[in-house]
């Protein structure tokens, strides 16, 4: 009977702290990596060596699966098999004649996981286009007429920004696939950024009352199966969060049942251009948002994240891939715009309700022009609360297909 339990596991995962490794005996090892992989690993000596072989991430290698597997490996080695050096050139031998699909793995899994900050846009990028075009290609096969095939559709879906990430990519993977001396040449190396997205200039889309009304109301008729995607876009709107911040949240940030509700971002999971917050950021919430938490708890199954994935994947969260596909679902019939988009939607109808620019900078987290951000450290809850509940309310009246007579906040009171 082994030692570890799913329920530890998971605590271990909540708590974010690396773990070199944790015994489940005969060899079963769990790790924890810096950027929260959960992997299983299976250690051994052969020939006097110490030896080790990942089994696969966790939890999509579950508890009793990967203790079938290493049984399996230790059986192996018992009978003389160097089970690490075995997986490694299946992989080699499997790669070499392979598909896109596996080159696409181990690209990530050498260059990517473990290595970068953001592995998981990589991640999106790799399973949102690069594999369901490409992946079942042989590598030698794939041509440049390929590579234009998948990123005109992603152009044609009104995605220019993640047209010129997806090339990035694509030319970093085979790149690496040179470098192992699969291919000799890159298929997606003539390529530039002209030819997907172009240069990428500031954006300034920001959806009206009329356009929010809109959405609301395809969202609405897009049925129950659609209420979860309607409540983040609603989230992501009266909190002016970045997405990652809100679909990565864990129920534990929130204190629901305060006089006066409050999310609590800890600053390792605020998205900054400095990659890294200093400080904690405290967001109020309005009555009506706490509602609509409520309701997402209720619609949600069991997770300690407001947003769990919606199928059993390696990461326990909704994927930001999954936000956009459930945009591109609805018939809103708008002009195109980004989940970001909905963040400057935010502050720009702050300033349309008289919020001051300093309060309104402040909600959305930003810092404060010039030298103000160095001496200026007050929070403005209040204010900010003040603020949000102005928008809530706005939100809340559009929701019901209600425009017009938009009227600021003023002395202390929402209009």
């Amino acid at each position: 009977m082994g030692k570890l339990k799913d329920i530890e596991i998971q605590a271990w995962i909540r708590a974010g702290k690396p773990i070199a490794g944790k015994s489940d005996g005969d060899g079963l090892t769990f790790t924890l990596s810096a950027n929260l992989t959960a992997s299983w690993v299976f250690r051994y000596r052969l020939g006097g060596k110490q030896r080790e072989m990942t089994l696969g991430n966790y939890p999509t290698i579950t508890l009793k699966k990967a203790r079938e597997l290493a049984t399996d490996a230790r059986g192996r080695v018992q009978q003389g098999v160097d089970v690490a050096r075995e997986k490694k050139e299946q992989k080699i031998s499997l790669t070499t004649a392979g598909t896109v699909k596996q080159l696409c793995e181990e690209f990530y899994e050498r260059t990517v996981e473990g290595k970068i900050k953001r592995p998981d846009i990589i991640r999106e990028q790799l399973d949102g286009d690069l594999i369901p075009k490409l992946g079942r290609m042989r590598i030698a096969e794939v041509k440049p007429m390929d590579i234009d095939g998948m990123i005109r559709a992603i152009l044609e879906r009104g995605s220019p920004v993640m047209a010129n990430r997806v090339l990035a990519t694509t030319k970093a993977v085979f790149s690496y696939a040179i470098r192992r001396h699969w291919i000799e040449q890159n298929p997606a190396a003539a390529f530039r950024r002209a030819d997907a997205g172009g240069e990428e200039k500031a954006r300034t889309r920001a959806l009206s009352d009329e356009e929010l009304v809109a959405l609301f109301k395809a969202l609405q008729a897009a049925g129950s199966a659609f209420r979860i995607y309607d409540l983040a876009v609603k989230l992501l709107l009266v909190t002016g969060v970045r997405v990652s911040e809100l679909i990565e949240a864990p129920w534990a940030e929130f204190d629901l049942e305060a006089d006066e509700p409050v999310w609590r971002i800890p600053a390792g999971r605020i998205k900054t251009r400095k990659e890294m917050a200093l400080r904690d950021f405290t967001i109020p919430l309005s009555p009506v948002v706490v509602e609509w938490l409520r309701e997402i708890k209720r619609l949600s199954v069991a997770s300690d994240y407001v947003f769990p994935a919606r199928r059993r994947v390696s990461k326990l969260t909704m994927s930001p891939a999954t936000m956009n596909w459930a945009l591109g679902e609805v018939k809103h019939g708008l002009e195109h715009f980004t989940l970001h988009d909905l963040r400057r939607t935010a502050r720009t109808h702050l300033a349309r309700l008289g919020v001051s620019p300093h309060v309104a900078e402040r909600c959305l987290n930003h810092k404060l022009p010039g030298i103000n951000d160095t001496y200026d450290t007050h929070d403005y809850l209040s204010e900010r609360r003040l603020a949000l509940n102005g928008w809530a309310d706005l939100l809340v009246r559009l929701d019901r297909g209600e425009t017009g007579n938009v009227v600021p906040i003023s002395r202390g009171k929402v209009a």
